[in-house]
């Protein structure tokens, strides 16, 4: 299930090859779709390959027949078992499943050779559009041509949901190369927005089923594989190796021996299914004591029960996809199990990028976020003596780049008494409390755990000081828990929470609301919006006066049109509530003096020198030495701004850049 080593992705089909999609081997359906961005690459390299639309494969092509479901997903001459087991769990849930295949697509009114889906990518659903072009391999049946699908196909021969959705997801990726050998937790949550949690089966057997169970009861969706022997080779009882498996289903049932716990599995291939105790037909079943219970159906379709203790002989490791509270909501759950926040940030050679806890002398340099673990009011403490949560740390397009890949990793710390940011000699004077990574092929790593009451520090890393890239940190913490940013030991009013900020779709709204027809916003709209957004939602802080936002608008305005969009007032709002978070963690009084501007500069991720914090005591503080929060946040938001300008002006990090006059004036004048 690793990846194998990278191979270059060549680029879109060339239109003479007569045996690849393209305009000219259409001729006679001018008007359907021909997508010429789909990536070329080793995984179409087989003889006698012919691209054809369903219409040419079979008479009378159906999108979906009779709902999709997981006897549609079977495997093809491709090693992408990973996906198919997440797929096969997704249908499951039919509302999940139509949130990345779309309903109301087909082939009769108004079909024109595309399909659309829907896949979530750090932090948002993103759209793919491919044509209905299949990869097939051309046969002589009977003295007839026919056309057999290369990759992923259903059961029902004139069904292509599943053939168009894996055709989508290799767009996305890379192409079908890169489909090549995975966990199916990377899929689980591109196609849920879940966190997974990997873990071994090698536990008591009754809490492993309960544990299944229950994940299962709560929506949870779930993968397995068997780690032993040579890859997809098949033992004595049917196992594949090196193989993923979906888990369907869990049950108890009633013998004339006792009670066993069963777990219900598929093979995404649709057949090589366990032949040991309790498969299709066995005796087991002639032993159970209730009729409702028996399984008398007998089928080759990958689908079987298993004795829960024959699971752990056969399968190694589980891959369990946890739900965010929409997506749980989707399935109908009858509770919310996990309380959610995220947070998106950059690995900046000389920034932020410090290695490894281990093998660096920048460690502190990494971001860092806090969360909070508290009980909730209704339970006593004594009751409930530490608290669940899951932290995600996934690094960003670690598939598109594969070759190049860096190692990602994540330490937690019990944070300071008196504030949450954790310097350099703070950090080499403690041990995390928990750690994982770095590992191998893993673009995510996750530590699924529990921590007494209190506060604590996440601190994602990359594995060298010289290695970059983007990251999306998730924090699940159990229903009465709460996830912040920063927080400190003064008066509660005075911090602004999590919870008090407003959602991106507020955010937005209210944007809306005040931009002008061409969806921008200039000074003047800036300085209303922000006071609107601050009087609804932070009450408490103070608003900002209109020359303070017309320095928010320079810092964002890269080209210098006087207005901002949508994304870049965002960014904007974003740079301010992190800003607001670490001016209520240092401040005294509602001001910081000029000697807490250097951790309040590097919480904020930004390198720190006596110099810059002259130059900030001259521009920004008061008489006394003193910044107001308006002074403190307009500082901040100037050094980010220029130091994203000169990292973006120099990308090799030689340390200097070069600028033309009009590129100095508005970097002097305009920022």
């Amino acid at each position: 299930m690793e990846p194998p080593s990278p191979k270059r992705l060549r680029s879109s089909h060339p239109p003479e090859d007569p045996t690849l999609p393209c305009a000219s081997s259409v001729t006679s359906q001018q008007a359907l779709f021909v997508d010429t961005t789909f990536p070329q690459d080793e995984a179409l390299h087989v003889e006698k390959i012919k691209w054809k639309r369903p219409k040419e494969i079979c008479e009378c092509p159906r999108f979906i027949v009779d709902g999709a479901t997981r006897m549609d997903v079977c495997q093809g001459n491709l090693s992408n078992c990973w996906f198919l087991s997440a797929v096969a769990c997704l249908s499951l849930y039919p509302q999940f499943l139509e949130q990345v295949v779309p309903p109301g697509q087909d082939f009769g009114d108004g079909y024109n050779g595309k399909f659309r889906f829907q896949f979530w990518q750090y932090g948002r659903w993103v759209e793919v559009v491919v044509d209905d072009l299949l990869p097939t391999i051309e046969v002589q049946q009977n003295g007839s041509t026919h056309y057999n699908l290369l990759f992923m196909h259903s059961t029902e021969k004139d069904e292509f949901w599943s053939s168009l959705l894996e055709k989508a997801y290799a767009k996305l990726k890379g192409g079908y190369s890169a489909l090549q050998m995975g966990f199916a937790g990377e899929a689980l949550e591109d196609m849920t927005g879940g966190v997974v949690q990997s873990s071994n089966t090698s536990t008591v057997a009754s809490e492993l089923w309960s544990h299944l169970h229950n994940m299962l009861q709560r929506g949870a969706l779930i993968c397995c594989g068997n780690t032993q022997g040579e890859v997809e080779t098949s033992n004595l009882m049917g196992i594949l190796s090196h193989h993923m498996y979906s888990v369907t289903g869990a049950k108890e049932v009633e013998t004339s021996q006792g009670p066993v716990s069963l777990l219900r599995l598929r093979n995404p291939w649709g057949h090589t299914e366990w032949i040991g105790p309790w498969r299709d037909g066995g005796l087991e079943w002639q032993t159970v004591t209730d009729p409702e219970q028996a399984e008398n159906v007998v089928l080759e379709d990958g689908e079987f029960w298993i004795a829960v203790v024959d699971f752990q002989d056969n399968f190694q490791f589980l891959e369990v996809c946890h739900l965010g509270p929409q997506s749980i909501l989707q399935t109908g759950g009858a509770a919310k199990p996990w309380d959610y926040v995220t947070y998106e940030g950059r690995w900046v050679k000389g920034l932020s990028a410090g290695g490894s806890l281990t093998s660096s002398d920048y460690y502190w340099m990494n971001p860092q976020f806090s969360f909070t673990l508290s009980v909730s009011d209704d339970i006593p403490s004594e009751q409930c003596p530490s608290c669940c949560f899951i932290v995600s740390v996934m690094q960003k397009h670690q598939r598109l780049r594969r070759a190049g890949h860096v190692r990602v990793a994540c330490h937690i710390y019990k944070a300071d008494d008196s504030h949450a940011y954790l310097f350099k000699e703070r950090l080499r004077s403690s041990q995390p409390l928990l750690s994982v990574g770095p590992y191998e092929n893993h673009r995510e790593v996750v530590i699924c755990s529990s921590l007494p009451p209190g506060r604590y520090v996440i601190i994602p890393s990359l594995e060298q000081e010289s290695d970059e890239g983007e990251f999306l940190v998730r924090v699940l913490t159990e229903k009465g828990s709460s996830s912040s940013t920063h927080e400190s030991k003064v008066d509660r009013k005075e911090i602004l929470t999590q919870s008090m900020c407003p959602t991106e779709a507020q955010c937005q709204n209210k944007f809306l609301q005040h931009a002008n027809q061409d969806c921008r916003i200039n000074d003047v709209q800036l300085h209303r919006l922000l006071a609107s957004l601050l009087s609804e939602f932070v009450p408490l802080l103070p608003n900002f006066p209109l020359e303070t936002c017309r320095c928010f608008l320079a810092s964002q305005d890269i080209s210098a049109v006087g207005s901002l969009d949508w994304e870049q007032f965002h960014r904007l709002w974003k740079k301010i509530i992190a800003g607001t978070q670490i001016f209520c963690n240092v401040h005294k009084d509602n001001r910081i003096y000029i000697n807490q501007l250097v951790p309040a500069l590097k919480a904020a991720g930004l390198p720190v020198d006596d110099f810059l914090v002259w130059l900030a005591q001259l521009r920004y503080s008061d008489s006394d030495g003193y910044l107001s929060y308006h002074h403190f946040i307009c500082c901040l938001l100037k050094f980010q701004s220029l130091t994203e300008k000169f990292l973006a002006a120099d990308p090799a990090c030689s340390g200097v850049v070069s600028l033309n006059y009009r590129q100095w004036l508005q970097l002097a004048v305009y920022s």
